[in-house]
């Protein structure tokens, strides 16, 4: 019996010992900002578009988010806002030509990630993580990229946010 509790012991001493020995193992999350507001050079969302960040708040609320990225445009921002006051975390701004140097911070922290981005930046940036994914589109919201890493594989996911939950 002192024998069998010694082992028991062991593996669960060993499951539960440091990271160091074990995979890296993350999830990002890569989104288009939602619907905008019309006719201005840095627009905030729209009524549909705060719809969208809310619900995206609520989908990713279990995620165990430790970082949120996103551009420095009201549209972004207002994006990722939502699910950073819902978390506690601050949003950490980042150039949208500096996409490659985003992507390196990102797999340097290895901790799921929200990253808020724009139609013409979001498939490079999921590119970038090594999935080919088509261009969107100016009508195009809602994508939501699941991209999740680990030592030995990736895989990626695509979901869509709705515009309204009902």
């Amino acid at each position: 019996m002192m024998k069998k509790l010694m082992i028991t012991l062991s593996i669960a001493a060993a499951l539960t010992s440091g990271g160091a020995s074990m995979a890296s193992e993350y999830t990002v999350y890569v989104v288009r900002h939602a619907e905008k507001a019309v006719a201005e050079s840095d627009p905030p969302l729209n009524e549909q578009g705060q719809s969208r960040a809310e619900l995206l708040a609520q989908m990713l609320s279990k995620a165990q988010i430790m970082a949120i990225y996103s551009t420095p445009y009201q549209r972004t921002q207002q994006t990722a806002k939502p699910l950073a006051e819902q978390l506690g975390l601050s949003v950490q701004s980042y150039k949208p030509a500096a996409s490659e140097s985003l992507v390196a911070r990102v797999h340097a922290q290895a901790e799921n990630t929200l990253v808020v981005g724009h139609s013409n930046t979001v498939p490079s940036i999921v590119q970038q993580f090594g999935f080919e994914v088509a261009d969107l589109t100016e009508q195009d919201y809602g994508d939501l990229y699941v991209i999740h890493i680990n030592d030995k594989k990736r895989s990626l996911l695509r979901f869509v946010v709705p515009a309204f939950a009902h």
